[in-house]
């Protein structure tokens, strides 16, 4: 009986932190469908707007390495908390603020709240997983994700038609709010080990000289670079072709359903590995988006940028199963934070190279070298090991 109970309490854990992470998603993705449209009503140039997120990226994996003491030496459902609950009271101030000035503070403030919030759930769901699952549930946790974004998505068509751009804030607002009284109902005690003084260097140097790290940590800059093009740009290209603000929801919302199958390919790298799936995920992005650059018809772009994000589905959820099979769990804390830096190193990268090449092309020509660097990352991923 002991046993069972033990059993049945980890799996309600896990389906609590599920069910935060997808109510948080809704939010997030609200925030996402909009923020390079509100961006652009104030620099009226697709290339500053690229520029201008792509400086909240360095911020945010400037915030990673600043954190990652933080997260060894307090309880990472606290500082959850605060984190999330910080990110609300700056949306609701987004809703009210006129200012440019205090825009830019806000969002460089909910940016590095954002980092906290993804490093300490990403462990919190990791301490709650059983190893021989570990795909499986790095495949659900993705997947489930994925339902909120594709949610956030659907709900922006129609918002958008009745609200402002900024109103979106309040309504991520309303959903994160929901998401942390979820978590404040169910959350869990974590006993931590005693604080050690913490060599942030010590730990960079230490997961970049294991091979197996570094040549993840290079083969999963592709994934957030293709997402950070995706979501910067294609609403502004779908604005600019004379499609209504409300019509970048619903792309969204096809873009994203393929992201459903992450849950599968989480299943099935438990039996054949994730390499299979990084490579032919990267190879797929690159073909689709090369093919966007020879479409004659916008409709015909978009159906192939959906159809390369089947790609990234497969590359989603194995990069991180692959990581957590790498090194052993005790290291997890020291180096996870600085794994993670591959998203906004990689979202950097997606932003301002687009931002360099619109100043002296137009966006055909992005899809043909974003779909070429993308086969820079099939390259990579081909020296990785099949676990």
């Amino acid at each position: 009986m002991a046993i069972s109970l033990k059993e049945r309490f980890r799996f309600n854990k896990l389906s609590n932190l599920l069910f935060v992470g997808v109510i948080t998603s809704i939010g997030v993705s609200l925030l996402n469908g909009v923020w390079a449209l509100y961006f652009y009503s104030f620099f009226k140039s697709n290339s500053l707007v690229g520029f201008f997120s792509s400086i909240l990226s360095v911020i945010a994996l400037l915030s990673f390495f600043i954190f990652n003491p933080l997260i060894e030496k307090y309880q990472e459902n606290k500082i959850y908390f605060y984190s999330v609950f910080f990110s609300i009271l700056i949306l609701i101030l987004l809703v009210i603020n006129k200012s440019f000035y205090l825009l830019v503070i806000l969002v460089i403030a909910y940016v590095m709240f954002s980092v906290l919030r993804a490093d300490t759930f990403g462990i919190m769901y990791r301490d709650e997983s059983k190893t021989k699952a570990l795909g499986k549930n790095e495949g659900l946790v993705y997947s489930l994700s994925n339902v909120g974004w594709i949610i956030g998505a659907l709900l922006l068509t129609p918002l958008l038609k009745v609200y402002d751009l900024k109103d979106m804030f309040l309504f991520a607002a309303i959903f994160t709010t929901i998401a942390l009284i979820i978590f404040i109902f169910y959350k869990r005690k974590i006993r931590k080990p005693n604080y050690v003084k913490i060599d942030l260097i010590k730990n960079i140097k230490d997961f970049f000289a294991n091979k197996e790290l570094y040549r993840l940590y290079l083969s999963s800059l592709g994934t957030s670079f293709w997402i950070g093009f995706i979501f910067v740009y294609i609403p502004l290209y779908i604005v600019q072709n004379g499609f209504s603000r409300s019509f970048v929801g619903v792309f969204l919302f096809i873009f994203l359903l393929p992201y459903l199958t992450e849950y599968f390919v989480g299943k099935k790298s438990d039996v054949i590995g994730s390499k299979i799936f990084i490579t032919l995920g990267y190879l797929i992005v690159g073909i689709f988006t090369i093919l966007a650059y020879f479409a004659n018809q916008i409709n015909l772009v978009l159906l192939f940028l959906v159809l390369g994000s089947f790609g990234v589905a497969m590359t989603s959820p194995t990069r991180e199963i692959y990581f957590f099979k790498t090194i052993k769990r005790l290291e997890e804390e020291r180096y996870y934070g600085i794994f993670l830096t591959h998203v906004e190193v990689s979202l950097l990268l997606g932003k301002i190279i687009p931002a360099i090449l619109l100043i002296f092309t137009g966006f055909k020509t992005v899809f043909l070298i974003m779909g070429l660097i993308m086969f820079v990352f099939f390259i990579f991923s081909l020296k990785l090991k099949n676990i």
